[in-house]
């Protein structure tokens, strides 16, 4: 494994990753453009969801911006452990062909009809989707609940495994100035979910203990480092004893090794469990709580149902939310902690967007510890 390396390590080197490629031209600063140059770009398509290898590297028209959308250069893309679970078929309303991806970052190149929140040249990151912001969903600031804007990205709408990819205006956030493009693209759905998580859901107080799982993995890792910001005492699990120290160095108080998954036997009484793993560990989970504990689930890493024993969460008040997305405010929240250097973006490995099988592959093989980064 590469060793891990930070967003403060990576300033030096941010944008200037392979960067030698013919690109559409550019407008300057601050112009505005309807349509650019219609040539073929590079993408990693998914024809059909199955193994590794139905990720093909090809070539693809360029994506051009439609009302409300902006042109988006992509400069970096995350590739997270849904994107496996997409791959593989997990969500049956995907579309197909679709270009995976719903971590990246970028430049904007060109700008639709009805945007003015951006200029061409503005660095940006993307959330999960746009929200509509009027729902009632919006206005009570729980944007990844909206329900007028389904679009999601890497699913129902082409992703960020690409050169470019056209974005709805509002899925995008403004990108401060000396964070890495390899960094931030991940942000939104690492720090960013382990923060609404356990903020806005689990509404989580200084001084409580929290339990993460799959503590080694993009969201384990920055929620670690989330719940010591929010004032907590981390407990860290991990099935994998050579991560163990690599936990510690992001700031667990304490770390258990439980390749068995019944880590309950060895921690208990917990206030708050941060569950980045899903069904395979959700009972450990939800037994590791004192009564009147909270559980978020924050990921899952296979699509099974978890049978639910409602007796023991009567007796014991627990309560299991779920968590998904971010808004704008808690991304800007999170772009904070790292320029007070309170949270370190953890990057694994940064391989170039024809290494997509490849970054699936060290994904499946849990030989990852924080995120794997595409760079077209």
């Amino acid at each position: 494994m590469t060793a891990l390396k930070s967003s403060f390590e990576m300033a030096g080197i941010a944008g200037e990753c392979s960067r030698n490629r013919r690109r559409p031209a550019r407008l300057g600063r601050g112009h505005r453009a309807r349509h650019v140059y219609a040539r073929r770009v590079k993408a990693v398509v998914l024809h059909e969801t199955g193994p590794i290898d139905n990720l093909r590297y090809e070539e693809v028209a360029t994506p051009q911006p439609g009302p409300g959308q902006v042109l988006v250069e992509v400069r970096a893309a995350g590739v997270c452990h849904r994107d496996v679970i997409d791959r593989r078929g997990g969500f049956p309303f995907m579309k197909k062909p679709v270009v995976p991806g719903h971590e990246f970052a970028g430049v904007v190149t060109a700008v639709g009809d009805g945007v003015t929140d951006f200029a061409v040249g503005d660095r940006v990151v993307n959330l999960h989707r746009a929200p509509c912001g009027e729902c009632d969903y919006c206005r009570a600031g729980h944007e990844p609940c909206c329900q007028r804007q389904m679009a999601m990205y890497g699913l129902t709408v082409d992703g960020g495994y690409a050169e470019f990819v056209a974005a709805d205006a509002g899925s995008l956030v403004p990108l401060p100035a000396g964070i890495p493009f390899e960094q931030a693209c991940f942000l939104a759905c690492t720090a960013g979910i382990a923060l609404r998580g356990l903020a806005s859901r689990a509404h989580l107080r200084p001084g409580e203990r929290v339990l993460v799982t799959g503590a080694s993995g993009g969201v384990g890792l920055h929620g670690i480092q989330v719940a010591k910001a929010l004032g907590a005492t981390v407990v860290a699990v991990t099935s994998s004893q050579t991560k163990a120290e690599i936990l510690r160095m992001y700031g667990a108080d304490d770390v258990v090794v439980s390749t068995d998954g019944a880590f309950n036997r060895r921690v208990d009484g917990v206030d708050v469990v941060l569950e980045c793993v899903g069904v395979p560990t959700l009972e450990a989970s939800v037994r590791s709580c004192r009564p009147m504990g909270r559980v978020v689930v924050a990921g899952n890493v296979t699509v099974d149902r978890y049978p639910v024993n409602p007796g023991y969460l009567i007796l014991n008040e627990i309560a299991i939310v779920g968590t998904h997305g971010c808004t704008r405010r808690d991304l800007e929240q999170v772009f904070d902690w790292v320029r007070a250097r309170t949270l370190r973006p953890v990057l694994d490995e940064t391989l170039p967007l024809e290494q997509a099988r490849e970054a699936h592959r060290r994904l499946e093989a849990k030989a990852a510890s924080g995120r794997i980064v595409l760079t077209p």
